[in-house]
């Protein structure tokens, strides 16, 4: 039986300790950093060669992009967060109804 009581008491123990949450990796985020200065660059370097849908599906994908970056490294209170959450998935709505838009131009409509 005391057996038994010192499992308890241990447990109690362990759900009293408060749990520390593990340090970030750093890094982790490498491949976002990397997609948005890839999407930056074919930005600036076909500007003048894209259309203007192009133009705009780009600059709400590197919105979406630097929203995510924002959401996960700025220190916001959680109502912007969630704000800066939205904005990220209405730039990336967007730009996937453009983008749908843009191929039925060039493809279908043509």
């Amino acid at each position: 039986m005391s057996r038994y009581s010192k499992r308890i008491s241990e447990k109690i123990e362990k759900s009293k300790k408060p749990s520390t949450p593990s340090p970030a990796k750093p890094g982790r985020d490498i491949v976002l950093i990397i997609l948005i200065c890839i999407n930056f660059i074919f930005l600036m370097i076909g500007w003048s060669q894209l259309a203007i849908l192009d133009r705009v599906i780009y600059i709400l994908l590197e919105g979406a992009l630097l929203s995510i970056y924002a959401q996960r490294h700025a220190k916001l209170s959680e109502k912007y967060t969630d704000w800066v959450k939205y904005f990220s998935f209405v730039c990336m709505g967007f730009a996937f109804l453009f983008f749908i838009y843009s191929c039925y131009l060039r493809y279908i409509a043509a």
